[in-house]
C-alpha cells in the first residue's frame, strides 16, 4: 500500500533484512570487533541488551563474517529448556544423536568439537532465560575444553537481566571466565535520524519523506529501540498514505502513535 504511495521498491523497515542490507553504526562496529576476537583469541563472550536493540542484528552480521573463516557455529534460541534438555539439543544441532546421561552427552559434545574443521562455537540467543543448572552445565563444557583442539566457545546473548544473573556467587566461576563482553546500548538521536535515511534510502525512497521533526519525535517516542523505530514508522507510513500525504509529518506521527499509546 505505501510502497506504492510513496515510490519504494521494497519494506523499508523489514526485521528480517539480509546480512548486507543491515544497517551498520558505530555499536556494531564496536559489537563485531569483539565478536570476532572471541573467535579467535577469547573463550567465553557475553553480549547483552534490551530487548529490540538489534542483537540479532549484530548476530547475523557477526555469522556472515564467519563463512570466510575456519568456524563453527551452533545457534540456539531454545534456551528455556531444562538443562537435559539444552545438551540434548545441543548435541541434535551437531548432527548426533544424543547419548543417555548428561556424562556422556559431555563427552559426546567435546568429541564433536575435536573433529570440527577450526573453532566450534555455540552461541545461545535468549542467554537470560537460562536455568541456573544450564550456565553450570556450559561452565563445565568450558572447563572440560581447555584441552581440546580445535577449541570449544560460548557465546551468551540476552536481554540485561542476563548480566544480573552473571553476578550471583553461584555462576562467580563462569562470570570470570568471560573474556569478551559487550552491552549494546539504544541509538541516539542523531543515530535514529540516520538510521531511518538509511532504511529509506536502501527501499529506493527519498530519506526527505520523514521530516526532521519527525526523525526526532520517533527517537523520543521508542528510546532508540531500532524494533520500536522499525514499527512505528511503518505505521506512520500507512497513516501518511491514507491521508495522501507527500511525506511524514508530525500529523501523521501523532495519529500514529495514538494506537501505539494504547499499550
Amino acid at each position: 500500500m505505501y510502497l506504492e504511495h510513496f515510490q519504494l521498491r521494497s519494506q523499508p523497515f523489514c526485521e528480517h533484512a539480509a546480512a548486507t542490507a543491515l544497517w551498520q553504526d558505530q555499536r556494531m562496529k564496536e559489537g563485531l570487533a569483539r565478536l570476532e576476537f572471541l573467535t579467535t583469541m577469547g573463550e567465553l563472550g557475553m553480549l547483552t541488551g534490551p530487548s529490540g536493540v538489534g542483537k540479532s542484528a549484530l548476530i547475523k552480521r557477526f555469522l556472515s563474517s564467519l563463512m570466510q573463516q575456519q568456524c563453527e557455529t551452533v545457534y540456539c534460541h531454545l534456551t528455556h529448556l531444562p538443562a537435559a534438555g539444552l545438551l540434548k539439543l545441543i548435541a541434535t544441532q551437531l548432527g548426533e544423536s544424543p547419548r543417555r546421561g548428561k556424562d556422556r552427552i559431555y563427552e559426546q559434545i567435546l568429541e564433536r568439537a575435536r573433529r570440527a574443521e577450526g573453532t566450534l562455537l555455540l552461541i545461545f540467543d535468549e542467554a537470560h532465560l537460562l536455568t541456573s543448572e544450564s550456565l553450570t552445565d556450559l561452565r563445565l563444557l568450558i572447563s572440560s575444553a581447555l584441552d581440546v583442539g580445535p577449541p570449544l566457545k560460548i557465546l551468551l546473548t540476552g536481554q540485561d537481566a542476563l548480566r544480573n544473573t552473571m553476578k550471583r556467587a553461584q555462576h562467580a566461576d563462569l562470570l570470570n571466565r568471560i573474556s569478551v563482553r559487550y552491552q549494546l546500548r539504544p541509538l541516539g538521536k542523531q543515530q535514529t535520524a540516520q538510521y531511518v535515511d538509511f532504511q529509506i534510502s536502501q527501499a529506493g525512497g527519498n530519506p526527505k519523506i520523514f521530516s526532521e521533526e519527525v526523525k526526532d519525535l520517533l527517537h523520543d517516542f521508542t528510546g532508540g529501540l531500532p524494533r520500536a523505530i522499525n514499527n512505528l514508522a511503518i505505521a506512520c507510513l500507512l497513516q501518511a498514505t491514507v491521508a495522501g500525504a507527500a511525506r511524514v509529518d508530525e500529523d501523521a506521527f501523532r495519529q500514529a502513535t495514538a494506537e501505539f499509546q494504547l499499550f
